[in-house]
């Protein structure tokens, strides 16, 4: 089963709570399985706090990102990007399909979120 990174990202924002996500799991998930990364950005937090996402070569990839400030969110080596809009969630999928750990991160803020492992 895909590793599953859940976080209410909204709902901190909201109540200020801890993050509840599990950390990333030791098997990277399969080909065909769907890798879900939830994180949000708030306060100068990030929940989960920034980890390593481990996952197979040829799975694809679903990363949701919220953040309380307009930023661009990147993901180095694929170089895919978005703009985020202050508390809408933004999301890209993608087939991660190139070997190697690449950095995700809110550009502007210059703040990492977590790191994609992927091979």
């Amino acid at each position: 089963m895909a590793l599953r990174v859940l976080i209410a990202g909204v709902l901190l924002v909201v109540l200020g709570a801890c993050g509840t996500g599990r950390p990333a799991a030791e098997t990277p998930a399969a080909p065909g399985d769907v890798e879900r990364v939830e994180v949000s950005y708030a306060g100068g937090r990030v929940t989960p706090p920034s980890r390593r996402v481990k996952v197979g070569a040829g799975a694809t990839v679903e990363i949701r990102v919220t953040s309380d400030r307009a930023d661009e969110f990147h993901l180095h080596g694929y170089d895919r990007s978005m703009r985020l809009e202050v508390g809408e969630p933004g999301t890209i999928r993608l087939v991660a399909d190139v070997p190697g750990v690449f950095e995700a991160e809110l550009h502007d803020a210059g703040v990492q979120l977590f790191q994609l492992q992927v091979g």
